[in-house]
């Protein structure tokens, strides 16, 4: 019996189970994510795109944008990401890029110049900053949005460029509770924001506007 399952043929058929188990696993898995992103969007009165996952809409009154995406540069390395971006209604200025990016996540060599600070010792050690108008220092420096921003490091990726607020994790939430529990704190962020801004700086967009900008490929992504 023994030498018949280590036969030539005994191991292809176990690696076919094997593959075959592997394979049904991920189509669950795929259908347990689809799921529960359709049960997400529709408490929200999202969207949802009918052949990728990609949700976009108004959220509690703000523009969202939440896709899946692929990063690392070689085939070992690639990896699935859930994006994140919320628009900050004009609070701080679009040419402002403030950046954080896990040391293990960055690409070995990549430059990172520190050419502006914001003056906080823990936000300088963990965004990098270009295009620091003079608003945009007190919001920043703002208590809540400070914390708020801080209380973001261990994600994957966080940005503000363009006026979005940008944030990235590993994997594919797998519930409507895991989707609830990504857009909190992001969420909160993007609140503090607007709420720490003059009025004078909020800006509404037209709806062409921010369809055009909610259309945009996501910075570095390839839609999964």
């Amino acid at each position: 019996m023994l030498s018949g399952v280590f036969s030539p043929l005994g191991i292809l058929a176990s690696l076919l189970v094997l593959g075959a188990l592997v394979l049904a696993t991920l189509f669950q898995l795929k259908r347990r994510q689809r799921a529960a992103w359709e049960v997400f969007a529709k408490a929200h009165g999202l969207s949802i795109a009918d052949r990728r996952m990609e949700v976009q809409g108004r959220y509690q009154g703000r523009a969202l944008l939440l896709a899946t995406g692929k990063r690392g540069a070689s085939s070992k390395k690639r990896h699935t990401v859930t994006v994140l971006r919320l628009d900050l209604e004009g609070a701080l200025p679009a040419d402002l890029l403030l950046e954080h990016e896990r040391p293990e996540d960055k690409i070995p060599g990549a430059a990172t110049p520190r050419d502006e600070v914001v003056g906080d010792a823990e936000l300088d050690a963990a965004f990098q900053v270009e295009g620091l108008a003079p608003e945009a220092r007190p919001i920043i420096l703002d208590p809540g949005v400070r914390q708020r921003l801080l209380g973001l490091k261990g994600h994957r990726r966080v940005s503000i460029k363009g006026g979005w607020l940008q944030v990235e994790q590993r994997g594919v939430p797998a519930s409507a509770a895991a989707l609830e529990a990504l857009l909190r704190a992001p969420h909160d962020l993007a609140r503090a924001v607007t709420e720490a801004a003059p009025a004078t700086n909020a800006v509404e967009a037209s709806p062409h506007a921010e369809t055009s900008r909610m259309d945009e490929e996501l910075p570095g992504s390839e839609h999964a």
